[in-house]
């Protein structure tokens, strides 16, 4: 009988391992999910609390990747590197005092239009007023249902709250950008030693070609897509301007450069600039044909730009999937507000060629 038990003992040992190592194995597994989930949703939440010191990095970080290759080529010139990056850095400054100066008289003019402007909108959507205090009804009764009635309160608002909010909006702006230019200039000036550290690190010799790879590669495709979408994006603001020119609205320098800059925001930037578009024709011009016509216009222009010139120039060399650009478009815009819709493309582009750098490996030869 001992025997025969000591037998029965075996043979339900040798059913029951392989149940017991599937369970170790899905207990592991569920595990790692679980711990990567965490580390997903704390590095979320590390980017968001941080984002005002990361948004100008990050930025400093993927235009020193564009032009540090130039800061090379002075480099190979006998120019230092820290000059190099010196004059860079002056040069992005003056590039964006330039531009502050053409736009403040124009901006300024429609700032001191917003009283006529408002006035105008009022009496062209006047027809629509019905319609828009209905559904304003309807929200406002949505939105009481529960809710306690509290008698009005009376708010006061002063000139000096008014002008403490200008400051409080424009304080962290003036610094972040301060911070961007700081982190571009000591980028450029130890990129190399940068990147010798960061190679350095890695033991196996082909672990180390692997990472020069994609440094290079990531350094190639961000050049490729910003170098190139910047002179689409000129080109557009050109266009814009001879438009906006040829069909009397005032101000075309204004709309060529807020065509160029919204452009390089996928789908968002364009529909933003011919929504201002039919604004400003609506607010200049009296019939509605020709207060729509430069936002028709403009939305040729830009649909013959984003359908034909830039998939033909730009997925050469980096091929982006709509669905992946939408998905990091929602992303970062969460996560960072506009200074994130700005950053997703090229985020996604890095993040692109790091995944293929690492995966060229590992890809199985599929048929066909």
């Amino acid at each position: 009988m001992e025997m025969r038990r000591s037998a029965a003992e075996e043979a339900g040992a040798l059913w029951s391992e392989p149940t017991e190592n599937r369970r170790e194995r899905l207990w592991r597994r569920l595990t790692q999910t679980a711990i990567i989930a965490v580390a997903i949703v704390v590095l979320a939440a590390a980017l968001f609390v941080a984002r005002a010191v990361l948004i100008p990095i990050v930025a400093a970080a993927i235009i020193g990747s564009v032009i540090g290759p130039a800061i090379e080529g002075l480099a190979r010139r006998g120019i230092p590197t820290a000059f190099g990056a010196v004059l860079m850095v002056l040069a992005i400054v003056g590039l964006f005092y330039a531009m502050a100066l053409a736009l403040a008289g124009p901006l300024a003019d429609w700032t001191a239009r917003a009283p006529e402007i408002g006035a105008i909108l009022q009496e062209r959507f006047a027809a629509l007023k019905p319609s828009l205090r209905t559904v304003a009804s309807m929200i406002e009764s949505i939105q009481s249902i529960g809710r306690v009635s509290e008698p009005p309160m009376a708010v006061e608002i002063a000139d000096s709250r008014m002008l403490e909010s200008m400051v409080t909006l424009v304080t962290p702006v003036i610094g972040e950008f301060i911070l961007f230019l700081g982190s571009l200039l000591f980028f450029l000036a130890g990129r190399v030693q940068i990147k010798r550290r960061v190679v350095q690190v890695m033991t196996p010799r082909s672990t180390r070609l692997t990472a020069l790879r994609v440094f290079r590669e990531i350094e190639g495709r961000l050049g490729a897509y910003l170098v190139t979408a910047t002179f689409i994006n000129i080109g557009l603001g050109i266009a814009t301007g001879l438009m906006t020119w040829l069909l009397g609205l005032p101000n075309p320098l204004l709309w060529a450069v807020l065509a160029g800059v919204l452009n390089y925001i996928p789908y968002v930037g364009p529909a933003v600039m011919t929504l201002v578009l039919a604004m400003a024709g609506i607010v200049t011009f009296p019939g509605i044909v020709p207060a729509l016509l430069p936002a028709v216009a403009f939305l040729v222009i830009t649909s013959i730009e984003g359908q034909f010139l830039t998939p033909l120039i730009v997925g050469r060399r980096v091929a982006l999937n709509p669905f992946a650009v939408f998905l990091s478009m929602a992303f970062w815009t969460w996560l960072w507000g506009p200074a994130g819709t700005f950053l997703a493309v090229p985020l996604l582009i890095a993040a692109m060629a790091l995944v293929d750098g690492v995966l060229a490996k590992r890809r199985p030869q599929l048929p066909g």
